[in-house]
């Protein structure tokens, strides 16, 4: 059975927080290889503590063995958004990423959101079968693609788009919740 948990703070243990980690390191290593080449890491384990002791963690859990998990935040008055989506391999087609989206709406409804904003990362001038099977999916869910934008519109930041191995733009969706 599949449940989901926002998770507070100190609510994993070291074992449990690898897991999750493990699963969002690999979701995009996977999916993002054409903008940041092998063996990218989305976050760091700092960076991603963070995000837990500021409870902004979802996680999905099959039995008790964690298989996904999802950052929601606000963006600005009445505007939130997700990142670190990420579901394990082993719960592929479980309805883990949906659950975990319409989770992070319904947090973000309950602080008075009224707009889903989120970007998705690609590789400008490239076709990837994951990014496609993605924009068809935030549709299915409900996400209207807005428009492609500049990696510097989204994040100003130099030193990180250095490392991109092409050139890359964020496809903007969003959704009224």
């Amino acid at each position: 059975m599949l449940t989901i948990e926002h998770i507070q703070r100190n609510s994993l243990n070291d074992i449990q927080f690898n897991q999750l980690y493990d699963i969002i390191i690999d979701a995009y290593a996977r999916t993002e290889k054409e903008v940041w080449g092998e063996n990218y890491i989305r976050i760091s384990k700092a960076d991603f503590q963070h995000h837990i002791d500021a409870e902004e963690i979802i996680i999905a859990r099959i039995e008790e063995e964690i298989v996904g998990g999802i950052r929601v935040f606000q963006l600005g008055e009445g505007i939130w958004s997700f990142s670190l989506l990420g579901a394990a391999r082993t719960a592929s087609g479980k309805g883990v990423g949906r659950s975990l989206i319409q989770a992070a709406e319904g947090v973000a409804k309950a602080h008075g959101a009224e707009i889903m904003r989120i970007e998705v990362l690609r590789a400008d001038n490239i076709s990837v079968e994951s990014k496609v099977i993605l924009h068809n999916w935030y549709e299915r869910l409900g996400y209207a693609f807005v428009k492609s934008v500049d990696v510097f519109e989204v994040y100003d930041d130099a030193e990180k788009w250095a490392k991109l191995v092409n050139p890359s733009i964020f496809d903007c969706y969003q959704k009224t919740i």
